[in-house]
Order: structure tokens, then C-alpha cells, then sequence
């Protein structure tokens, strides 16, 4: 009997074993993705915020960034749900927690992984509470910043910077997704770059010269940018055989997010992923806001500007009849 006992349990044992292994395998494969789905859920959430979405939605926002920091402090993008809270908090005038959330963030995480308009929230967040001295350096840090001080939104801090102190009340002065005024730069000749495109290929305006060509400046982030992409793919798909091209100059944090957004709306045009420097269009174009476009005829001049909507088809369809003219009158004397 005693046999027959240790042979059973040396059967037993290792079913139990497998059994075991089996599902603690199961439990850490599932605590390693559990993070990137919330993460993803926390985008979504972050992404009906920007688009203009009920309190429920802010409120849930909140509640779901607040515990995943606490809970995955050491998560590869916990730096962008730290912003993500503060925003969210702003957004909700709650700007004593926005201010603590960016504190955190900042201190955590001192090499400067995270988004760089956190530093320009940050002083709202200041300027609100009435606390400008402590503003100004916020604003000032992003103003310095190696990395991102050359951006639309360290333009911004510029201009608060150069305001009033006791006329700011944490407001951004012109909506941070209003238009900026390019006029003066209507009649001139378009700023050449030398860039390449997310895909690795050579961009300039020089490669497109003699075309019409519409340069975009946008961002995934930007609920208005997004709301031009089928406006902007019916004009290219109606004018890509006729000498038009289109240059998307996107002032998106996060490449894999701008890719997946090419891969999803099948974005046809080249992308330029905006860099500081020696390569920053945006800064070349002085654009303080998106979206800006800029249409440059096939002399290189830019004649239209923040064209958007039902206003961009025919104001490409003139220009190509413009061009087309020139062209005619040039190669045949008689006309």
C-alpha cells in the first residue's frame, strides 16, 4: 500500500506541476501586456479629450491616467501618461493637481523624455494659480531647451513670456490650434529644404518645381489637422496626375504614432517628420499654429495660405488652370 502510494502521488505530482506552470505563465504573460492595453485605452480616452468629448469621458480620463502612474511608474511611455493627467487636469480647471502631476513628471523623469509642451502646461498651470514668477521659468526651460526649444509650442512660451504678467490668467492668448496669420509671406518665394521623408526618400521644393505643391503643416495630436485629412486626399487624388504634390511637415511627438496614422488613413504623400535645427520647415515658415498650409505655384511663389475645407480644391484647380496657361503661351508664340 505504501508503494502503490508514492507511485500514485510520482504520477500525480507532475500534472500538478505542468498545471502550474501553465498558468503562471498565463499570469505573467498577461501582467506584461496588461500595461500596454490600458496605455492604448488611456490614448483613446486622451484622443476624444482633444476632439472636444463630454466630462464623463475627462473624468475617466483622469481616473484611469491617475492609476496607471501610480501603478506602472516604470513603463516605457509612463512619462506620456503623466502628461496626459496633467492635460487632462487643465482641461478640467483643476490646475493645483495639474501642477503636482507636472512636478512629478519633470522630477521622474529628468532626462527629458517627456513631451515638451508639458513644460508650456506647466507655466498655464502657474500663470492660473497666479504664481508668474514660477511661470516664467517653466516657460523659459522650454524656451532653452536643446530639443524642443526651436517648437511651435516654445514659440508660444515666447510670446506669454513677453506678455503682461498680471494680464495672464493661464490662458494661451490665441487658441493653440488657431491658424497663425501667414499673410506676410503671400507674393514671396517659398523657403527651399533639403529634408527626408519618413520613409527615407529626398524632400525639398526644389524635386518639385514646376508643380503646384501644398505644404501641410499638422499633427496626429491635432483633433483640427485630422479633420483636413479627407479634404486633403480627395484634392490629391483629384490633382496627382496633373502636376500637384502635396508635403505633410508633421509636428508629431511620437513617430510610430504618425506612421500608424499614414498606415490607417493610407496617406499617400510624402511625410516629414519635424526636426529642431538646421532642418525645422516649421520654424523656416515661422508657423506658430497648426494647421497652416501654404500652396506654391510652379514658380516656387507661394500664393495661397490656410486654405482648408471645400476652399482647397478650386484654389489648386486656378493655380494648375494659371499654370497650364503660362505654359501654352511660353511653348507657342502664336497664343
Amino acid at each position: 500500500m505504501k508503494i502503490r502510494s508514492v507511485r500514485s502521488c510520482r504520477q500525480f505530482v507532475p500534472v500538478v506541476c505542468i498545471l502550474a506552470v501553465v498558468n503562471c505563465t498565463a499570469f505573467v504573460y498577461a501582467d506584461s501586456i496588461k500595461p500596454a492595453y490600458e496605455y492604448q485605452a488611456i490614448k483613446r480616452l486622451h484622443k476624444k479629450m482633444l476632439e472636444g468629448s463630454g466630462s464623463g469621458d475627462l473624468n475617466a480620463l483622469i481616473d484611469k491616467a491617475a492609476a496607471f502612474v501610480n501603478e506602472h511608474p516604470g513603463y516605457k511611455r509612463a512619462a506620456r501618461v503623466h502628461y496626459i493627467l496633467g492635460n487632462a487636469l487643465s482641461r478640467a480647471d483643476r490646475p493645483e493637481e495639474a501642477l503636482q502631476t507636472y512636478q512629478r513628471l519633470t522630477k521622474d523623469y529628468p532626462d527629458g523624455s517627456f513631451p515638451g509642451d508639458a513644460w508650456l502646461e506647466m507655466g498655464l498651470a502657474y500663470d492660473k494659480l497666479g504664481r508668474h514668477d514660477e511661470a516664467d521659468n517653466a516657460y523659459q526651460q522650454l524656451v532653452d531647451h536643446p530639443k524642443y526649444g526651436s517648437r511651435p509650442f516654445a514659440k508660444t512660451a515666447k510670446r506669454i513670456l513677453a506678455l503682461d504678467k498680471e494680464s495672464r490668467n493661464g490662458e494661451i492668448p490665441s487658441n493653440r490650434f488657431q491658424m497663425a496669420s501667414p499673410d506676410k509671406l503671400l507674393g514671396e518665394q517659398a523657403i527651399d529644404f533639403h529634408v527626408k521623408d519618413v520613409n527615407g526618400e529626398d524632400v525639398s521644393l526644389e524635386k518639385y518645381r514646376g508643380k503646384i505643391v501644398l505644404l501641410d503643416f499638422w499633427a496626429v495630436w491635432c483633433a483640427p489637422c485630422r479633420a483636413e485629412t479627407p479634404h486633403l486626399k480627395r484634392a490629391y487624388e483629384e490633382f496627382k496626375n496633373r502636376e500637384f504634390e502635396i508635403i505633410g511637415i508633421s509636428l508629431d511627438h511620437d513617430k510610430s504614432e504618425l506612421l500608424a496614422y499614414i498606415e490607417e488613413q493610407e496617406i499617400a504623400w510624402p511625410q516629414y517628420l519635424n526636426e529642431a535645427g538646421e532642418n525645422d520647415v516649421a520654424q523656416k515658415y515661422n508657423v506658430m499654429a497648426i494647421p497652416q498650409t501654404f500652396l506654391i505655384d510652379h514658380e516656387g511663389v507661394i500664393r495661397k495660405a490656410n486654405l482648408r475645407g471645400h476652399a482647397l480644391e478650386p484654389a489648386i484647380a486656378e493655380l494648375l488652370q494659371e499654370r497650364d496657361a503660362k505654359l501654352g503661351t511660353a511653348n507657342n508664340p502664336e497664343k
